[in-house]
């Protein structure tokens, strides 16, 4: 039975954890913004396809009743109309064609947005991860210190009994054993909270973790993000709502054909001629329309420049937004070159402390040193082993940092 659970046991602890791919999968499936930004992206693609719509000839079907008194014989008493009508624009300057292209870069813009805006959820779920592994392995290492520091002061209190050892030097061990707990509380807080900012991100319940690891960077090269694009984007929109202006001052022809049927009651007779006989039951009546702005006084010249006005600060801003990334690429390069030789560092430190630990260690059950200088050699062990586990997962996040603003999709360079 034993044997079983030692097998069963493990298999079901690695079946209720995620990985980080799973989480970022998770979060594409439950999150409600990201839920939201598709939303968005689908009433874009709405407005495209009415203004698409818009080329299309209207059909229009309509009645009217009038009850008119006193009558007379072109005016009767109640009239009763039916029609119908299909009208279509036959040209009007460009307008239709440059507000479908302004809907289509707006959708474009949107779809834009939620490809950045679920790269920067990956982003924050990254360094939610990493933060509960990193904050996981700290609080082991200050356990172990505890474990130590508790069987320490077992011993002591027995020296003290004997009168080998005073009680100032349990006190002593006793204080740290107590700070330790704080600390292992506090990090026990900042996991927790970790954890939930995890779940609300995924819109999974985190409770184990399979541990992944970002592919080292080798020949990676630039390109835009969305942002730029976004704004590039939103830049042309305006140029065509403009130009969807500029069509205002062209001519503008449209065709109307309605046809009618009509019902008269009460209607008043003339001497030698029927009541109804001036009043058509059928008609089709068929329009032409020309209109053409001569003047506005600039009204719609203004609203042209202002819009162009915005394309043009839209196209600074999709400049700045790339030099800006540029910058961020090199500092995150930067920071990933100088985490790793932190993690290097850090290592080195371990090695000497956990070397200068093991002697201290035997000398302070020889009674060679007192608790003060075993406590120093415990702690310098116990941190340098929580700053190297730190540094590991800080450089898999400087490399998640890196990918992001060299433009690409880290989710592919997750192993």
């Amino acid at each position: 039975m034993k044997i079983v659970l030692l097998i069963v046991l493990p298999l079901f602890v690695f079946a209720g954890s995620h990985s980080l791919l799973q989480l970022i999968a998770e979060a594409g499936k439950n999150n409600k913004q990201i839920k939201a930004k598709a939303l968005q992206s689908q009433a874009a693609l709405s407005h495209t396809d009415a203004q698409e719509r818009d080329f299309w000839p209207t059909f229009d079907i309509g009645g009217t009743y009038t009850n008119t008194n006193p009558s007379t014989v072109i005016m009767p008493g109640q009239t009763t109309i039916g029609y119908a009508k299909v009208q279509m624009d036959l040209y009007d300057g460009g307008r239709k064609s440059s507000l479908l292209k302004s809907k289509n870069y707006l959708y474009t813009a949107s779809l834009l947005e939620k490809d950045a805006f679920e790269k920067s959820m990956t982003l924050n779920i990254v360094n939610h991860y990493y933060t509960v592994l990193k904050l996981q392995e700290i609080i082991a290492a200050f356990k172990v210190q505890t474990k130590e520091i508790y069987a320490q002061i077992k011993r002591m209190k027995k020296f003290t009994s004997a009168g080998l050892a005073t009680q100032e030097d349990v006190d002593r061990l006793q204080a740290e054993y107590d700070n330790n707990i704080f600390t292992i509380e506090n990090a026990k807080f900042e996991l927790r909270t970790a954890i939930e900012n995890l779940s609300l991100l995924s819109g999974v319940s985190v409770q184990n973790l399979k541990k992944n690891r970002f592919l080292e960077p080798k020949r990676v090269s630039f390109e835009p993000y969305e942002k730029s694009k976004i704004l590039h984007a939103n830049a042309e929109a305006l140029k065509e709502n403009a130009k969807a202006i500029d069509a205002g001052y062209m001519p503008q022809l449209r065709v109307e054909d309605t046809y009618s049927t009509s019902h008269y009651d009460d209607v008043a007779a003339a001497p030698g001629f029927s009541g109804d006989g001036f009043l058509p039951d059928k008609q089709n009546k068929l329009l032409l329309w020309v209109n053409m702005r001569l003047f506005d006084n600039s009204s719609m010249k203004k609203e042209r420049e202002s819009l162009m006005y915005k394309k043009l600060a839209a196209d600074s801003e999709s400049i700045y937004a790339v030099e800006e990334q540029k910058m961020q690429f090199k500092l995150a390069k930067s920071r990933m070159m100088t985490i790793r030789a932190k993690g290097k560092s850090a290592k080195s430190a371990l090695n000497a402390a956990t070397s200068t630990h093991r002697s201290i260690f035997q000398k302070y059950e020889a009674g060679l040193v007192d608790n003060i200088t075993y406590l120093d050699a415990l702690n310098k062990k116990t941190l340098s082993d929580a700053r190297y586990k730190e540094a590991l997962y800080d450089y898999e996040i400087s490399k998640s940092i890196f990918y992001y603003f060299a433009g690409k999709n880290i989710k592919r360079y997750i192993r």
